[in-house]
């Protein structure tokens, strides 16, 4: 009788159960992520700078070539507002693409842009065109806020020979 109480004491403990999956929201959160785009980019086009940063995280960064990326919503803020000031800006873009995170947390755009705005050299307007990475990261409240914004150039089209 000894000897089974002592092996009964000697197995082994079963295992905690494993943790309940989170459920996949990807379809949702795309959904809400395109809707953002959709607003973003019509504050875009209505020249609305508040409305325009209030798609970025608080510590949001954009990336621009040649030139020091403005970081924090402020600093962004800041930035947009002075472009859209110039009587030729125009900025338009399209999403292609957006994934999801299986984890739900973060999330990548990928798709083209058209901005405008005057050339300071020749006081004409000037029309880039361009694709972009734009990153978001779900906030606490569960919304979308853009954390990174990395705009991509197209090259220039060269000059067509007469």
């Amino acid at each position: 009788m000894l000897l089974l109480a002592f092996v009964a004491c000697m197995q082994e403990k079963p295992a905690p159960p494993l943790p309940t999956p989170l459920p996949d929201t990807r379809p949702q959160d795309e959904a809400a992520i395109r809707a953002s785009i959709k607003d973003w980019a019509a504050a875009a086009a209505a020249k609305n700078p508040e409305k325009f940063t209030s798609f970025y995280a608080e510590d949001a960064t954009v990336m621009l070539p040649n030139l020091a990326d403005p970081s924090g919503k402020t600093t962004i803020g800041e930035a947009i507002t002075g472009m859209m000031k110039d009587a030729n800006f125009a900025l338009s873009f399209q999403a292609d693409k957006v994934v999801v995170a299986r984890s739900g947390d973060i999330a990548y755009e990928t798709g083209t842009y058209s901005m405008t705005v005057s050339d300071p050299a020749k006081k004409k307007p000037s029309t880039e065109m361009g694709h972009y990475v734009v990153v978001w990261r779900k906030q606490s409240d569960g919304s979308w806020k853009v954390a990174i914004d990395a705009p991509v150039s197209d090259a220039p089209e060269a000059p067509r020979k007469p």
